[in-house]
């Protein structure tokens, strides 16, 4: 193309609409993980979990410093039932905790699970990106309370018996059907006679800002092809 023929096609008929994106490179992923699991027999258990007094058995963790998005958390409940025969029923919950007990409100409600045994069974709970305080102590933990029925409906937790995580500990109450006790008086926070409970967290960063995308108008982008134009044009004259 001469260049007689480039100025002509910068003109106002060619300088449309144009969309421009903020790109910005993808932030890294980073990644934290609580496993107790390597520390566990793959057989030794606290008991009882449920209907009808130790409805609460939980884990206190502290959140990493850089990684303070909470993904997923999980418990290992079995292998049978002790005592009763019949499913036992509970959810999953994330609460603050202040050294003795849950406090504030309950940040994460799990769907309704049952554990119908035999055996192991693990169950994993997505958070849905939980933001939690960096550096802040929670704990995670399953209860029955919500589910009384004037039966017995009891299980095992795995536990390590061990103190493989430095963050926290395996902590339980006997709040019965209460469920407003949890946040209201002292767990028994076992400071290390039941070790850990076979637990895992994953932690992610805080998803870097999406790129938004604006657009300049006819006008606008006609007005900022300004500058290109009169640069050729000088080029144009220099050649003479």
């Amino acid at each position: 193309m001469t260049f007689t023929a480039l100025l002509k096609n910068l003109s106002l008929a060619t300088v449309t609409t144009t969309s421009l994106m903020l790109a910005t490179a993808p932030q890294s992923q980073a990644l934290t993980y609580i496993d107790t699991t390597p520390s566990w027999n793959g057989s030794s258990t606290i008991s009882p979990i449920g209907e009808p007094n130790t409805a609460t058995y939980g884990q206190t963790f502290t959140v990493p410093i850089t990684d303070n998005i909470l993904n997923s958390f999980s418990f290992i409940l079995g292998p049978d039932f002790y005592g009763g025969t019949a499913p036992m029923t509970f959810a999953g919950y994330v609460a603050q905790w202040d050294g003795s007990k849950a406090t504030g409100p309950i940040l994460y409600t799990s769907g309704t699970q049952t554990y119908t045994g035999p055996g192991f069974t693990n169950y994993s709970f997505n958070t849905d990106n939980l933001s939690l305080t960096a550096g802040q102590q929670y704990v995670a933990f399953l209860s029955a309370s919500n589910f009384f029925d004037g039966n017995t409906h009891l299980t095992y937790m795995a536990g390590t018996f061990s103190n493989p995580y430095s963050g926290g500990d395996f902590v339980y109450y006997n709040n019965g059907r209460d469920f407003s006790a949890l946040t209201a008086n002292s767990w028994t926070s076992t400071g290390g006679g039941f070790g850990d409970a076979v637990f895992t967290a994953t932690f992610n960063v805080p998803a870097a800002s999406t790129p938004v995308p604006f657009e300049f108008s006819p006008e606008q982008g006609f007005i900022l092809g300004i500058p290109l134009f009169l640069c050729l044009r000088k080029l144009k004259k220099k050649r003479a």
